[in-house]
C-alpha cells in the first residue's frame, strides 16, 4: 500500500502543454479528442495488429452511450522504439485516454518537466503519468485527470477481458462520518490499493475545525469503477467524503441511485440529495458526496436559498 504526499492529479493539471502533445509522439495527427476513423488510420501502418472492443453498453467513466478501445500490438515509433501493446480509449468517439508498455520514452520526448512521486512520474505539462512499478504510460484528458484514471489499468493491455464492477452505488463501509480517523485509518489501508495523506492549512471546513485531514484512497472499486475517494477529516472525525466520478455517467448513477435511495430530497441542476441530505449526486464537478445529515440539510438549504433568489 504505498504512501504519496502529494495530489497527482493536481501537479498533472497545474501547467499547459507547449509543444507537441505525448500523443502525437504516436503520430503527429493523433491528439486527444480525434475521432475512431483518424486514430485508425494513424495506427493500422504502426501496429502489428489492431482490434476494436466496444462493450454493449458502457461503463466507462467519461462515456455517456458508447466506448470503444483500441488495442494495438506492437507499435513501432519513427525512432525505431517500441511498444509491446498499447489501448486508445474513445468515450463516444472521441479519444481521451492512452495506455501503454514498453518503450516510452518518445512520448517524454517534449513532455517538460516531470514530478516523480515514489512509482510515478509526472509530467504536469502534457498530462502524461509513467507507472513504473508496472511499466506503463497514460496520456489523459482533462475530464481524466478528475476521474484519477492514472491509477485504473486497462486489462485489455494484458490481453484480458474488460469486466466493470456491478454499478453498485452502496456507500462503502469505510465512509463513515462521525468516526475518527484513528479508527478508520487502518480500515482505509487495508481497503485501498493506494493512500495518499494531506494536511490541509488552513482548514476550509463548515465545521471549522481547528485541524483538517484529506486522506485520499485510489483505486477503490464502487459505484461500477476503480476510484479515488477523498476522506475529509475536521478535528480527526469523518466529515465528508468524496467518491469521484465521470461527466459520462451520470445519468447512469443517477438512475442508479434513485433506484437504491428513492426519490431526492433535493434535485437541482449541480446537485441530487437523497437519505434526508447524507448522501448527493454531483453533476457540476463529477461527485458522489457522503456527508453527516445535518451539514447535508445545511446545503440543501443554501442551495434553494440560492435559487429562491434567482
Amino acid at each position: 500500500m504505498p504512501l504519496l504526499s502529494l495530489s497527482l492529479a493536481a501537479a498533472l493539471a497545474a501547467t499547459t502543454q507547449a509543444g507537441p502533445a505525448p500523443s502525437q509522439a504516436f503520430d503527429e495527427t493523433l491528439v486527444l479528442g480525434a475521432g475512431r476513423a483518424s486514430v485508425e488510420q494513424a495506427l493500422e501502418p504502426r501496429c502489428d495488429s489492431l482490434q476494436a472492443v466496444s462493450p454493449p453498453t458502457a461503463g466507462f467513466p467519461l462515456a455517456r452511450e458508447q466506448e470503444t478501445h483500441l488495442v494495438c500490438t506492437g507499435f513501432t515509433f519513427d525512432s525505431g522504439a517500441r511498444l509491446d501493446a498499447a489501448v486508445f480509449t474513445l468515450a463516444d468517439g472521441a479519444l481521451v485516454q492512452i495506455e501503454a508498455r514498453g518503450d516510452t520514452a518518445p512520448l517524454t520526448a517534449h513532455a517538460g518537466d516531470s514530478v516523480t512521486f515514489q512509482d510515478w512520474t509526472a509530467y504536469p505539462a502534457a498530462g502524461l503519468m509513467l507507472d513504473s512499478a508496472a511499466g506503463t504510460a497514460h496520456i489523459l484528458s482533462a475530464d481524466g485527470l478528475h476521474t484519477n484514471l492514472f491509477a485504473w489499468h486497462n486489462p485489455l493491455l494484458d490481453g484480458e477481458p474488460l469486466d466493470y464492477p456491478p454499478l453498485d452505488v452502496s456507500i462503502p463501509p469505510e465512509v463513515r462520518p462521525g468516526a475518527s480517523l484513528e479508527t478508520l485509518m487502518p480500515e482505509i489501508e487495508a481497503a485501498c490499493p493506494v493512500v495518499q495523506v494531506r494536511e490541509i492549512d488552513p482548514p476550509g471546513l463548515p465545521t471549522q475545525p481547528a485541524t483538517q485531514t484529506q486522506i485520499n484512497c485510489f483505486g477503490y472499486a464502487v459505484a461500477g469503477f476503480e476510484r479515488k475517494i477523498e476522506f475529509v477529516f475536521g478535528d480527526g472525525q469523518l466529515v465528508l467524503a468524496w467518491i469521484l466520478t465521470g461527466r459520462g455517467e451520470s445519468d447512469r448513477l443517477q438512475a442508479a441511485m434513485d433506484a437504491a435511495y428513492g426519490m431526492p430530497v433535493y434535485a437541482g441542476d449541480s446537485f441530487r440529495f437523497y437519505e434526508d441530505g447524507r448522501i448527493a449526486l454531483r453533476f457540476d464537478k463529477p461527485e458522489i458526496l457522503v456527508i453527516e445529515q445535518s451539514l447535508g440539510a445545511g446545503y440543501i438549504d443554501q442551495l434553494n436559498g440560492a435559487e429562491a433568489s434567482d
